[in-house]
């Protein structure tokens, strides 16, 4: 019998022992990092393993040392080197954070003499949900066995090489992309100078490949760097047709009927707004109106300025139209070229302005 005791012991004093270090938190989450360090400990004890629990650890090393372990996080080295002095073979680190909507959590356990992580837990908890406690209990088991969380995969494919790929706003990578993530969901952007971005949200599950198939359209009016050859410029017998061409004449008329026409707008607007002002204030039983003989006089003025400004409007019109024309017989002095692609179409101008 007592041989058996003797055997026993010599198998548990040659287990691999365990530092558990306080979990790194800020100082307004040092309660909720406080419970996740006993949830640790707690289970280490229930799994009979040989623990250095964080206050025998806090007191073989002064306080700023201490400080410096808990910072290492998800550095093995520098959690070793803190460590070495110790005689632990294994060590658990963490560390607690928070974004709008949910506690992050990372925990990390080392192997001290390897340098190498055993497993590690990265959760989001959403903390409108209250399942803080519960989820530190499900993550920490697993942990603390050396089995490492499930982890999803995740391939993004696009039309474009060197398009740019962020995931939750942080650079990715080009595609095609795959990426092995924890499990939920993500916000992928697709995006290339002269294209439409994309955005997606996607859901990444345990142990499984999620594809991503995006297709980048061009920006309407935007030559793409490989420009196809202009479908509409080209005859029937293959040949190309030269483009269509406006003189700087057509460009002055045709810049004259839009400042006009939208003088003429501004101005019978305002004309408008103040005869309704002046409808407004009137008197049916004495016949008489509310604003003064002044105002009647601006709104009239207003009112004229906006008829010229439409008749000045309609005849640069009509001069565009007639240039337009005469443009078909002479060197032109603008080029205006139609360009078609497979994803838009648009306008390639050129010439002196």
């Amino acid at each position: 019998m007592l041989s058996v005791l003797v055997v026993a012991a010599a198998v548990t004093a040659a287990g691999p022992k365990i530092a558990i270090v306080d979990v790194d938190a800020p100082d307004l989450m040092m309660g909720l990092g406080a419970q996740v360090t006993r949830a640790i400990v707690t289970e280490a004890q229930a799994q009979k393993l040989d623990v250095m629990l964080p206050d025998q650890v806090r007191e073989k090393m002064d306080a700023r040392r201490y400080e410096t372990l808990k910072k290492c996080a998800g550095n093995v080295a520098c959690a070793a080197q803190e460590l070495e002095s110790l005689g632990v073979k294994r060590a658990v680190l963490g560390r607690l954070t928070r974004d709008e909507r949910n506690y992050i959590l990372k925990l990390w356990l080392f192997d001290v003499s390897a340098l190498t992580v055993i497993a590690d837990v990265d959760r989001s908890i959403l903390i409108a949900a209250r399942r803080f406690q519960k989820d530190v209990e499900q993550a920490v088991p697993p942990l603390l066995r050396g089995e490492r969380e499930a982890r999803g995969t995740l391939v993004v494919q696009a039309n474009l090489a060197d398009a740019q790929v962020t995931l939750n706003g942080e650079f990715a990578g080009t595609p095609p992309l795959e990426l092995t993530l924890k499990p939920g969901k993500y916000e992928v952007k697709l995006e290339r100078n002269k294209y439409l971005p994309i955005t997606r949200l996607v859901a990444v599950e345990a142990n499984q490949e999620t594809k991503l198939e995006l297709k980048l359209l061009l920006i309407p009016g935007m030559v793409p760097d490989e420009q196809v050859v202009p479908a509409l410029t080209r005859k029937p017998d293959g040949t190309t047709a030269p483009p269509v061409q406006l003189s700087a004449l057509t460009w002055i008329l045709g810049a004259t009927t839009l400042a006009t026409a939208g003088t003429g707008l501004a101005f019978g607007l305002i004309a408008r707004g103040q005869q309704r002002t002046l409808t407004e204030g009137y008197d049916a039983e004495k016949d008489l109106y509310q604003g003064t003989r002044a105002a009647a006089l601006e709104q009239n003025r207003n009112a004229l300025v906006a008829n010229v400004a439409f008749g000045v409007a309609g005849a640069a019109l009509i001069g565009t139209v007639i240039s337009g024309i005469v443009d078909g017989t002479r060197a032109p002095a603008v080029q205006i070229t139609p360009t078609v692609t497979p994803n838009a179409a648009g306008l390639t101008l050129g010439g002196t302005f």
